[in-house]
């Protein structure tokens, strides 16, 4: 029987990395009651469900006396050497305490040491002349990071109920039409949000996408309209500008008649919801440097769904990809933001990625408009990464 000793700590990654990478039986964690109470469920159900542990052991330990630790570690060790079984010590992660009795014990067993660099997916083998060596004696095994069962492993859900399935469109035919909306975003600024509002309001399509309203209606929507998108020259010139580049089709504004078809419903939607295009456009980007990426993530705290409203603590994510063990949030901006929307966005950023990345995960917030140097300055000690492109 293969037996993996390790410290259990408080990032979820380190708790089951080796496991990821070898064919381990049985996984004894050694750790502080509080650690345990909190890691215990998430950390066993992943180890046996996705990585085929057979057994996993957790031991509370002393906190200061390396004696009552030694004598807990030694009477556990000590079992499994009589039984003969193939044993090896991970320190990822390991407190200077355990640390110091992994060392003691190493010797004392004969029992080779490792740990893993996670942020470059390396073993390092502390043998000292060991003849044994976890990646000689032991099957491997190659395990890759899956989003629900990374998510389940910090202890949350993915809230599917609130996702909204348009964004999951960005790698079929609409991916196409993504860089398209976004050169038009870019194009006219401040007033795509204010076209996107004006649609969404008064240029409504009926069950097949198509929009038809007399233009009397539409200047009068106009000229009620509390924006600077009063003037039907610069409506025009938008919508010129959409069915130029082929996602509304069919346009006419003459005549005393507003006429268009949205090539699609995702189309559609990705106008309507004007925030939509910064973030299929972060996802086209990322999805093509990263092993695995989402995008509009709904993350329940405690792992479960109510049904009843208002009971469920969530976040969305806007974007999430992983590369390699390295996890990456997204908060994407899209237009003017107050100081409070700037902060409000910085601190939910920083909380989340704490919540379900932990310390090897990157933050970075994406925002269209520059932000004062007091706030570029508050990101910069979360260590939150903010880029003003995609």
């Amino acid at each position: 029987m293969v037996v993996n000793y390790e410290f259990l700590g408080n990032e979820a990654v380190e708790n089951v990395i080796t496991c990821m990478h070898y064919a381990v039986d049985k996984v004894v964690f050694f750790g502080y009651q509080e650690t345990i109470d909190k890691q215990r469920d998430c950390t066993e159900r992943y180890l046996k469900e996705v990585c085929g542990v057979k057994e996993v052991v957790f031991l509370p330990v002393a906190t200061q006396d390396l004696q009552a630790v030694l004598l807990t570690m030694r009477g556990e060790i000590g079992y499994e050497a009589d039984l003969g079984s193939d044993m090896y010590f991970d320190i990822t992660g390991g407190e200077s305490l355990i640390l110091v009795a992994f060392g003691m014990l190493s010797k004392e067993f004969d029992t080779p040491m490792h740990m893993y660099d996670i942020p470059e997916d390396r073993l390092i083998e502390l043998e000292e002349g060991s003849a044994r060596s976890i990646s000689r004696n032991v099957s491997e095994q190659h395990i890759a990071w899956d989003l629900e069962r990374y998510v389940e492993l910090h202890g949350g859900e993915i809230n599917y109920y609130l996702h909204k399935e348009f964004k999951d469109s960005a790698d079929g035919d609409f991916g196409q039409d993504i860089p398209k909306l976004w050169d038009l975003a870019q194009e006219f600024g401040e007033f795509w949000s204010l076209f996107s509002h004006f649609l969404r309001k008064s240029l409504v399509p009926n069950e097949e996408l198509i929009v038809h309203r007399t233009a009397a209606g539409v200047l009068a929507d106009l000229a009620k309209s509390p924006t600077q998108l009063k003037t039907p020259a610069q409506l025009n010139r938008i919508l010129d500008a959409v069915a130029a580049k082929g996602l509304i089709l069919d346009l006419t504004h003459a005549n005393g008649t507003y006429h268009f078809r949205f090539k699609s419903a995702e189309v559609k939607n990705c106008i309507w919801e004007v925030g939509s295009i910064l973030e299929l456009q972060v996802y086209q980007n990322e999805s093509r440097t990263s092993d695995l990426c989402r995008m509009g993530l709904h993350l329940d705290w405690d792992g479960v769904v109510h049904a009843e409203p208002g009971v469920d603590v969530i976040n969305e994510i806007d974007v999430f990809s992983m590369t390699g063990n390295i996890p990456t949030f997204f908060s994407c901006k899209m237009g003017k933001m107050t100081a409070q929307h700037v902060l409000h966005a910085l601190y939910e950023l920083d909380t989340v990625t704490k919540r379900f990345g932990g310390k090897y995960a990157r933050k970075v917030l994406v925002a269209t408009q520059e932000m004062n140097n007091i706030y570029l300055e508050r990101a910069a000690e979360m260590g939150i990464e903010v880029r003003s492109t995609p």
